[in-house]
């Protein structure tokens, strides 16, 4: 199944709250990977400069802002895809605008993200009870995962949902 179809992609889906759009020759919704990559991207900077104001100015308490903002851009991604919703998403496909997709499969970027949004709780909840060394622990997977996604185009999140959902398409990937 060749996901690398030339077709075109849109800003919005639609409808506008459809997860992904549907592909001319793919089953089911899909969403475009080059637009996926540069969010995770801008993700893997905003948790490396995290990471550095934790270490070297701790005192600007960034979890405070940075947990809540990817907690809520990882769920409304799950929910509603790249747009109209994720900040990062919107980022991402503005990026991205002209060059040709790439379509994957929706399911498996919904569970990532759903798995982003669960490290996300993990980080507001260690700074709620002022566990910095597991603040900085779980920054640094974040770091880690957001750039094996943005360079590597390897997702772990996907690549753990083809093992526990037996995924044919998306082993293929």
């Amino acid at each position: 199944m060749d996901l690398t179809a030339n077709t075109n992609s849109s800003f919005f889906t639609h409808p506008w709250w459809a997860m992904g759009q549907p592909v001319e020759g793919q089953c089911g919704l899909c969403i475009n990977e080059t637009a996926t990559r540069a969010r995770a991207g801008l993700l893997n900077v905003l948790s490396g400069t995290t990471i550095f104001i934790l270490l070297a100015a701790p005192e600007l308490d960034p979890i405070r802002y940075v947990a809540p903002f990817v907690i809520f851009d990882m769920v409304v991604a799950a929910a509603f895809g790249l747009t109209p919703f994720s900040p990062a998403g919107i980022l991402g496909t503005i990026v991205t605008r002209k060059i040709r997709p790439v379509w994957k499969p929706i399911k498996p970027k919904r569970f990532a993200w759903t798995l982003g949004a669960t490290l996300g709780i993990c980080c507001l909840t260690f700074w709620v009870l002022g566990w910095q060394t597991w603040i900085i622990a779980v920054l640094g997977v974040c770091f880690l995962l957001t750039w094996l996604e943005a360079v590597l185009g390897f997702c772990v999140g996907c690549w753990m949902y083809s093992l526990l959902v037996k995924c044919e398409v998306c082993q293929m990937h």
